[in-house]
């Protein structure tokens, strides 16, 4: 099993797949690397040099410190970079993982070629609704104790309109639960999802977004407004971030990368192949 030990003190699980301009991929709240391979591994890797990596939380991420913060995770991304003796890359964040590329590129700037924020956010200001403070979501800890642990995720991924539309479950349901499969085997646990929860949370760079001095794209569906309205999210990104480009995928919620994988690699692709060019 391929572990870096990082100068932050993390033994991060890692992996690189297929050759050509560098892409550093950072997964969602909780989620490893697994949750890239059945999609975006097979189509980006033909031409991009993927780096994957579990974040700290999960379980094959391995640290001290067992209160975590985006900062961090952005330094343990840079550490792994030093590992592998690559000076810079283009950088794709979901979700909580595209504040962890966008605190690098804010910290980092020389290291990051260009910046993919996908149904991402640059903290609470943007965010409508009681989500407008710090601190676990009411949400959060309202499903977590009524629902429990697992079932609060299956709902999350699987049984509501966070992650895929109502359409695409009914039409799908064999992908939807090998989706849920594949995320849940090397998913934080518990007490780790609470903690990366309370990290995403209390992080604000909103007041930074003018500060970013690299290409940026915003991508989104415009149907990701389930949980927290992520099209305005996007939207605040695009308008404070210099010269970013936004691009919605319509018909798309959470998850788009699973659901419409084509139109989103097609994305990607097309992106980083202007960007060196």
């Amino acid at each position: 099993m391929p572990i870096a030990h990082l100068a932050t003190g993390t033994n991060l699980y890692y992996e690189t797949l297929g050759s050509g301009a560098p892409l550093l991929l950072f997964p969602s709240t909780a989620f490893s690397a697994e949750v890239w391979k059945p999609y975006q591994v097979p189509a980006l890797s033909q031409s991009l040099q993927l780096i994957l990596h579990d974040p700290r939380g999960c379980p094959r991420t391995r640290t001290a410190q067992q209160v975590y913060t985006i900062q961090q995770m952005a330094n343990d991304a840079v550490a792994l970079l030093d590992h592998l003796q690559i000076p810079s890359a283009h950088l794709l964040g979901h979700s909580m993982g595209g504040r962890v590329a966008l605190e690098m590129t804010l910290n980092f700037p020389g290291r990051v070629k260009s910046l993919i924020m996908a149904a991402s956010g640059s903290g609470l200001v943007p965010r409508p609704g009681p989500d407008c403070v710090p601190g676990l979501p009411h949400w959060l800890v309202l499903g977590l104790v009524e629902k429990g642990f697992e079932q609060f995720l299956r709902d999350e991924y699987c049984d509501s309109d966070v992650f895929f539309t109502k359409e695409f479950r009914d039409s799908h349901p064999t992908e939807i639960d090998e989706f849920y499969k594949l995320a849940r085997a090397t998913h934080a646990n518990l007490s780790e999802y609470i903690q990366l929860s309370i990290a995403r949370h209390n992080w604000e760079a909103t007041h930074r977004l003018g500060d970013v001095r690299v290409p940026t794209l915003v991508l989104i569906g415009n149907n990701d407004k389930a949980r927290s309205n992520h099209v305005l999210q996007a939207e605040a990104l695009k308008n404070r971030i210099p010269g970013a480009e936004l691009k919605i995928l319509e018909g798309q919620s959470h998850g788009f990368f699973w659901q419409a994988p084509e139109e989103t690699n097609a994305v990607i692709l097309d992106w980083i192949e202007r960007r060196e060019a």
